[in-house]
């Protein structure tokens, strides 16, 4: 195609080279039925069967794709794909559309997804709508074989690509081998969205906001994205490719030795320390990182364990998991957060409840104070782990200070002592934060979500687009609350952490080091940055730093004075490593 320009605006820095696959969320319609004559039947049968065995052989790439890059259990639903597909009553029903009713096939197909999308949603039950959607999306594989979609396969694409997408979800990044991917694309999503959380957790370059970028891109299309300055090129040319392919390359030169460097204790200046964990949710994570580049855990999220599996599982299969993430961090702490579902993230096993705010509902360690089975499950893995290393654990969703005492006592039961584990709450309602000095009488540790704590700050649901733009961590009426909450646990001497989507920023981890924080948990891929910026500033100047932020009018005001400060100290840092391109 011709070659395009895109203005986007940036979500994960970086560039990204690649052909564009573009990806379809639109469902097929069903629209008036179609029919054959008798003649044709032969023909539509064949193209039935044709179209499926594509659809299957497709879903086939991706689970071996998927199990080599992700594991067995993240590649399971495209096997689940394949099985709905395979399912001989269904095969049976659009047969029999086809030869008895003379359907078309993509009128056999929609009349046997209606068929079974009624009986689903009449049954009673959170998840089978879910499991509806299950089984239609299979399905619409095959109807897209069925109607020559132009757009081909991303597996038939040779090297890199670059995902084009309407919405920024969440799934994204997960439903592609992860080394495939050099940048996504998307129409929609705001910066702080679940999607653009976990975007940044892989490290790939993400902008969003490009305005029609799936009906502009065509499928196969050399896209070069610049996700710093939020740019797109599409139809790129040899020499625009060479010179994002060099800038990429003196990146990943500039990573390797703020990578090496890493392996030093994290501390602002040349003697203030402030710890630098990582922020991980399954055992693949431990393969995309050195452990000498972290002081440990600083939130295991535990959810994933369960959102894995096809039904809770056993203490024993807990303990084994976080067995082997304490033995591979030896001596250094691991944080494991209690179970935290609810809202977005749901058990397929396990029914919640229809809310019409899930986000401010029953989740987080609401649900397991509810459901205590559940957490006494989880007390006793973690328990019984602490003879393989230090083991702390930490609540999700604290309101008040009777839910830590109903988990003490729960701990007591499991192992006769409340003080068995390290407890530690997490800050991330603003009834929490305001009563801060009581639980701190009640925990050995906190930490911070930042996150949820602005989205609950601001009643902001950050994956609303209508309101996602009043979603501003940087607003000093956030920073404030932040610096609170840091000085007065400095001042207490308690231990206090962030596992929020600020720690891995420039301009936040600046700002929460000034703020008081004693350590900073993050994504991976941030942490040789960030205890390289770090080292290049004083305490001092950093707690000068925050006063005059959280002091601002504005969300902007803050923000940029954080971010100059933070272009300051990583022009400094790139100096010291002999790049002095701001680019990079």
């Amino acid at each position: 195609m011709s070659k395009t320009e895109i203005t986007a605006i940036s979500v994960s820095p970086g560039v990204g080279v690649g052909k564009a696959w573009v990806v379809s969320d639109e469902k097929i319609q069903a629209g008036k039925p179609r029919r054959i004559d008798v003649d044709s039947i032969p023909s539509a049968v064949n193209d039935f069967e044709a179209a499926r065995s594509r659809a299957i052989k497709t879903l086939s790439h991706i689970q071996a794709a998927t199990a080599k890059e992700l594991g067995i259990q993240d590649a399971a639903i495209y096997g689940a794909q394949i099985a709905v597909l395979q399912d001989p009553s269904a095969l049976d029903e659009i047969q029999k559309g086809i030869r008895e009713k003379l359907l078309t096939p993509v009128s056999a197909i929609h009349a046997v997804i209606k068929k079974f999308e009624g009986i689903f949603e009449s049954m009673e039950g959170g998840d089978m709508k879910t499991w509806a959607a299950d089984l239609r999306d299979p399905w619409q594989a095959v109807l897209r074989e069925l109607l020559e979609e132009k757009t081909r396969h991303f597996m038939e694409l040779e090297g890199s690509i670059v995902l084009i997408a309407g919405e920024l979800l969440p799934s994204l990044p997960t439903r592609f081998p992860r080394e495939r991917i050099a940048a996504i694309v998307c129409e929609r999503g705001g910066r702080y969205s679940h999607g653009a959380v976990v975007a940044r957790s892989f490290g790939i370059p993400t902008v969003t906001g490009a305005d029609q970028a799936t009906s502009i891109v065509e499928a196969g299309s050399l896209c070069v994205v610049y996700a710093d300055e939020g740019q797109v090129r599409v139809g790129a040319t040899t020499d625009e490719v060479d010179a994002a392919e060099r800038l990429s390359a003196e990146r990943e030169s500039v990573r390797a030795e703020f990578e090496e460097r890493a392996k030093e204790p994290g501390c602002v200046g040349a003697d203030h320390p402030l710890r630098i964990s990582v922020n991980i949710e399954s055992p693949r994570d431990l393969d995309l990182f050195s452990k000498d580049i972290v002081e440990g855990v600083g939130l295991f999220r535990t959810e994933f364990a369960y959102m894995e599996r096809a039904n809770f599982p056993t203490a024993q299969e807990q303990e084994d998991l976080y067995r082997g993430i304490l033995k591979h961090f030896g001596d250094a702490p691991v944080v494991f957060r209690t179970l935290d579902v609810g809202n977005d993230k749901q058990l397929r096993y396990f029914q919640m409840p229809q809310e019409n705010n899930p986000a401010m509902g029953w989740r987080g360690l609401r649900m397991s104070l509810q459901w205590p089975d559940i957490l006494l499950m989880q007390i006793q893995a973690l328990v019984k782990a602490r003879e393989y290393g230090d083991v702390r654990m930490l609540l999700p969703m604290v309101t008040n200070v009777e839910e830590i005492r109903q988990v003490k006592r729960l701990i007591e039961q499991v192992a006769g002592r409340a003080d068995a584990l390290p407890l530690g709450a997490m800050i991330e309602v603003p009834s929490a934060a305001m009563a801060l000095k009581d639980i701190m009488d009640e925990v050995d540790f906190l930490s911070v979500g930042t996150n949820d704590l602005a989205q609950y700050l601001f009643a902001v649901d950050r994956d609303n687009p209508w309101v996602a733009d009043l979603y501003q961590p940087y607003h000093p009426a956030h920073l404030r609350v932040l610096r609170f909450i840091g000085n007065t646990c400095r001042m207490a001497g308690k231990p206090i952490s962030v596992c929020g989507e600020m720690s891995g920023q420039r301009a936040g981890a600046l700002f929460l080091a000034g703020a008081g924080f004693d350590q900073l948990s993050m994504a991976p891929p941030f942490v040789p940055e960030i205890k390289a910026i770090l080292r290049e500033v004083s305490i001092q100047e950093l707690r000068v730093l925050a006063r005059k932020a959280a002091a601002c009018a504005t969300n902007l005001e803050a923000f940029r004075l954080l971010e100059d400060a933070a272009e300051i100290a990583w022009q400094s840092a790139l100096k010291r490593s002999g790049k002095e391109s701001g680019k990079t």
